[in-house]
């Protein structure tokens, strides 16, 4: 599969938000393509991230090929966590084999905290902060990547309390810097904006949007995580990337097959 790299095009980037507009009826996810050859998809990162660990887990549930580990821990982060201890927590649900072939990242919502490296602490807002965040996440990225085929990262989604809302849009800006950064030095990473798409059409933040002919609420009443349906929206936006690298991997199997005969 060729590697992604930042800014993605604006075309697909359009084509995702008209996608979810409730005007254009934002359809809930088709059943998904269940693979010829076994799978793991790793969902690593926050709350939220676990929100998409369970629309995943509820779409393969049927697919024996595919299983989706979760390593995702409530208010928990990158600034608090440092890289190797997620890589740790990876490495301890994989197994003897210690990767997974494709690792969906989504974090930062509890990141708003200093960053403690070596001796030195960084405070949140303070001059410095930014440049050790970028540097967790670019590592984060790179790591991830080592072992997998693919790693797509999600960035935080737009958000109905102001300030809350600043900070995400700050954090969601290192974290693409850095997996840019990352692909950039070839690792198999690609960074999805997420914060347009998830005002489902609106002009900003709303709790509703029309799936399937019907309107949904798709935000949770805290005005940060989603509904079953708002993930189910959210987990569609890193869908045709994950299927791309499942039929990769058939055809690949498919042509060393041939090769044997």
């Amino acid at each position: 599969m060729a590697r992604s790299s930042l800014p993605r095009p604006l075309a697909l980037l359009l084509a995702l938000t008209a996608a979810f507009t409730p005007t254009a009826g934002a359809a809930e996810q088709a059943p998904p393509l269940c693979p010829e050859q076994p799978i793991r998809v790793a969902v690593l990162g926050d709350s939220l991230a676990d929100g998409v660990w369970g629309s995943l887990y509820r779409s393969y549930i049927g697919c024996e090929t595919v299983t989706v580990l979760r390593l995702t821990t409530v208010s928990d982060g990158l600034a608090r966590t440092s890289p190797d201890d997620w890589l740790t927590r990876l490495s301890a649900a994989t197994g003897a084999t210690g990767r997974a072939e494709v690792v969906i990242v989504q974090i930062g919502a509890n990141d708003l905290v200093a960053i403690r490296d070596g001796t030195s602490r960084a405070v949140w807002g303070a001059p410095g902060w930014g440049a050790l965040y970028q540097a967790r996440a670019r590592q984060l990225t790179e790591r991830l990547a080592s072992g997998a085929d693919q790693v797509f990262w999600l960035g935080l989604p737009v958000v109905g309390t102001e300030k809350l809302e600043t900070a995400y849009t700050q954090i969601s800006m290192l974290q693409a810097e850095a997996v840019a950064e990352a692909a950039a030095g070839s690792a198999r990473a690609e960074f999805f904006d997420i914060h347009t798409i998830t005002m489902f059409g609106a002009d900003g933040f709303t709790q509703n949007a029309e799936v399937n002919g019907e309107l949904r609420q798709v935000r949770a009443g805290d005005q940060v995580h989603f509904t079953e349906a708002g993930y189910d929206l959210v987990r569609g936006v890193v869908q045709p990337g994950l299927e791309g690298v499942m039929k990769a991997r058939d055809a690949t199997a498919a042509i060393k097959s041939l090769a044997l005969q």
